[in-house]
């Protein structure tokens, strides 16, 4: 039996601060109704800068867009990791198959070397039955990666479409705000 090559454990890894896209656009709209508390302050960070110019509007603007910045790569580091850990599992999964399938190739060798005829059939039935499980469980282990894959594309779709929808409603947004504008601008010249 080969043994495994000795490998450091993982580095321990503290939780990290889960950061919200929701808070951090929230922020960057100045809603009223949702409860912000930005993990980055920028108001006041530069006082030496007067407001009046605009340059403290930029730097604070900036800032939320670094924070979405770092929020958005932070979701993606945890999609890495996830991606990872699953890739682990299917690896140690393999591994024990094929530990299972030496054992497998192993004992018939060895019963073909002893050549006791009673011993032989009782080795072949235990063979048979264990190669039938190895073999169930390998199709299972491919039934579960196959229908993981398909959830995985199914939801993909769903983000997708999802954003292509929320591209459509902020465009029509903008659209009415556009025409809201415009009418508000043509009734103070008609007024005037």
């Amino acid at each position: 039996m080969c043994s495994k090559p000795d490998f450091p454990p993982p580095p321990v890894r503290k939780e990290p601060r889960r950061l919200s896209l929701k808070m951090a656009i929230a922020a960057a709209t100045r809603r009223e109704s949702a409860d912000v508390k930005p993990l980055l302050s920028p108001e006041n960070e530069f006082p030496k800068i007067k407001s009046q110019s605009g340059k403290q509007q930029e730097m604070e603007a900036h800032l939320l867009e670094l924070q979405a910045d770092i929020i958005n790569r932070e979701e993606l580091l945890a999609e890495k990791e996830k991606y990872l850990e699953a890739r682990a599992l299917e690896l140690n999964e393999k591994e024990a198959l094929l530990e299972a399938h030496k054992k497998v190739v192993d004992s018939k060798t060895s019963a073909d070397a002893s050549g006791d005829p009673k011993n032989h059939g009782e080795e072949m039935e235990a063979l048979k039955a264990l190669r039938a499980e190895l073999e169930t469980q390998e199709a299972s282990l491919k039934e579960a990666r196959n229908m993981l894959h398909e959830r995985e594309a199914y939801i993909e779709k769903c983000e997708n479409d999802l954003v292509e929808k929320s591209m459509v409603l902020t465009e029509r947004e903008a659209q009415i705000e556009q025409r809201e504008e415009d009418l508000g601008s043509n009734d103070k010249n008609g007024g005037s």
